[in-house]
Parts: C-alpha cells; sequence; structure tokens
C-alpha cells in the first residue's frame, strides 16, 4: 500500500509575478478616501452610511470604490432596524384565525412565529456577511491582523511574573 498525500516535490511553489496584488504586499490600486453618500439612501441608512466611512477613513481602510459596498451595508441595516421596529410593535408570536375546510373563519386562533422573524435572520446573515466583506466585523478585523494585542505584563502574565522574580532575586545575590 502507498503512502497518503501528494508526491514528495509535486507541487513547487512559484514566485509571484511582478505587478500581481498578491506581490505588492496587500497595497490598494484604488483611490483612497471617503466615497460620496449616494442620493437614494434612506435618512437611516444615510446615517448608516456616514457612520461606517468615517470608522473606516479612521481605520485607513476605505477607498472610493467601496461606495456600492458600503450603500448595501448601510441599506440592509436601515432594513434590519426597521424590521425589529415592526417586530416590538406586532411581537414575535402572532394570532392567526383558523379556518375550515372552505375557507371561512372557525372563530378560533392559534399563536405562530411573526414571519417577521425569517425577514429579519436573513437581513442579520446579509448585515455580517456585508460586515466580513468591508473588514468591519471582529472576526474580519482578527484575520485582517487589524486587532491589536496588548503587550503581556507581569500582572496578567504569571510566567512573566515569576521571570521578574527570578531576575531580582539573582541580582540580589
Amino acid at each position: 500500500m502507498g503512502q497518503r498525500g501528494p508526491k514528495p516535490g509535486q507541487y513547487v511553489m512559484r514566485p509571484m509575478p511582478k505587478g500581481s496584488p498578491a506581490a505588492s504586499k496587500g497595497a490598494s490600486r484604488y483611490r483612497p478616501g471617503a466615497p460620496a453618500c449616494p442620493s437614494w439612501l434612506s435618512k437611516t441608512a444615510k446615517k448608516v452610511f456616514k457612520r461606517v466611512v468615517g470608522d473606516m477613513l479612521e481605520a485607513g481602510t476605505v477607498a472610493n470604490v467601496d461606495v456600492g459596498l458600503i450603500a448595501s451595508y448601510a441599506t440592509a441595516e436601515a432594513d434590519l432596524a426597521e424590521v425589529r421596529k415592526a417586530l416590538n410593535k406586532t411581537g414575535v408570536v402572532i394570532e392567526v384565525p383558523t379556518l375550515d375546510r372552505n375557507g371561512r373563519p372557525t372563530g378560533h386562533s392559534v399563536e405562530k412565529p411573526n414571519p417577521l422573524l425569517r425577514t429579519q435572520d436573513a437581513l442579520l446573515g446579509r448585515v455580517k456577511q456585508l460586515a466580513d466583506a468591508l473588514g468591519i466585523s471582529p472576526a474580519a478585523r482578527s484575520r485582517a491582523g487589524a486587532a491589536p494585542e496588548a503587550a503581556p505584563t507581569a500582572a496578567t502574565n504569571k510566567v512573566i511574573a515569576i521571570r521578574d522574580r527570578i531576575a531580582a532575586l539573582r541580582e540580589a545575590n
């Protein structure tokens, strides 16, 4: 029986061609800067758009080409807010009248989940997907290495505290 996996040396790393996006170490070829807010967005979506663009400008991760993606994210968040308002008003469970086999109301009702819950779930998934694409979700920031880690100190790391005590004892002798 043979061994598992590819044959040794079958896959060889090749250098990246000059001018390829990967070779330029992530340098964007798009013009950086704040994209203009589209006029067709709703009031709520415009607020979200301006907030996101401001945050991305501060982080230095926005380009003018991102306008469509940011507008889609802002629209999805605004739609999610509207659905949440409607759910707060009508409730998560609604009463639906029962009908007989001829389609006439029987006078009874049953409780069912609000159909807006499915819409809310779809919008939550869309917002998450767009946030990942924009790099503004916590998971996307950690993948990109944008979440700086605090340097460990003796107060937060027991190994460093022990090392410092040993060094102090050695200096005392």
